[in-house]
């Protein structure tokens, strides 16, 4: 029988967040032995991360996480977005990668990896801001040395130019209703915002209910990979059926309502 996996990610990770936050998230991760994947920002320029001053202690803090099991990804290297593109696998216009040429995501990612590495810390695995990048994208990954990206729409793995692009089929917690892959993205920063303060409660209930299902990074990334055509036909789909279709189903349905 196949087995369900769930990788718990966490977004926007950087000096200037809501440690308050990010701490109830710990919290909630120790109590139910969870080691998440946390995406870092390398050089955080974005006005809205900006949330508290720069803690000092940050890369201190983040190898910690790291040396007690955490996974840690570069997400990102700035988190702003200076293109005007959408990326394969989102309708959202900005982006920090895609669009850009390759040259100049190659740029990107050496800086991003160097601040890392800096600090002490060496990852191979990258996810994009907005998750929002181009074929470009994945061979500067290649060359600069990642081997894992956490943004495919796709059910299962595939590899893409040397890229294991792993299944994140949705923004946020997803319903967990087949046997599958799934990957639960957390900003832990916005649960301050009334309408996002349920994201939290949505954590909570993922762990009281499937932590027998979440598995770390290492586990999670071993996934058998499916035919990469095959896969990307079906990611087309289904970025198609969420930006076009499944809209049009939603006003349809509380139209019905309505009658």
């Amino acid at each position: 029988m196949y087995k369900t996996k769930i990788l718990v990610r966490f977004d926007d990770i950087c000096p200037t967040m809501d440690f308050n936050q990010f701490l109830r998230a710990i919290s909630l991760l120790d109590k139910y032995k969870i080691k998440p994947l946390i995406g870092v920002i390398p050089n955080c320029l974005d006005s809205d991360l900006m949330i508290e001053k720069p803690h000092e202690d940050f890369w201190h803090f983040i190898k910690k996480l790291q040396a007690r099991g955490y996974t840690i990804a570069m997400h990102g290297y700035q988190h702003i977005f200076e293109s005007n593109h959408r990326g394969i696998v989102t309708r959202r216009l900005g982006s920090e990668f895609a669009g850009l040429p390759y040259e100049v995501q190659v740029d990107k990612l050496r800086k991003g990896k160097a601040i890392l590495s800096s600090h002490g810390i060496e990852t191979d695995v990258f996810f994009a801001p907005a998750h929002s990048y181009d074929e470009n994208t994945i061979k500067a990954l290649s060359v600069v040395g990642f081997k894992y990206m956490s943004d495919g729409k796709s059910p299962k793995a595939y590899m893409w130019h040397g890229i294991k692009c792993l299944p994140c089929k949705t923004g946020g917690c997803p319903k967990i209703r087949n046997a599958s892959n799934y990957t639960a993205v957390f900003h832990a920063h916005e649960w301050v915002r009334p309408e996002k303060a349920v994201e939290y409660d949505r954590l909570v209930d993922l762990l009281e209910t499937h932590s027998n299902m979440i598995v770390s990074f290492e586990e999670f990334s071993k996934q058998r990979c499916g035919n990469r055509w095959g896969q990307k036909l079906l990611e087309k789909c289904f970025v198609h059926y969420q930006a076009y279709i499944r809209p049009q189903l939603v006003k349809l349905y509380f139209k019905i309502l309505k009658q």
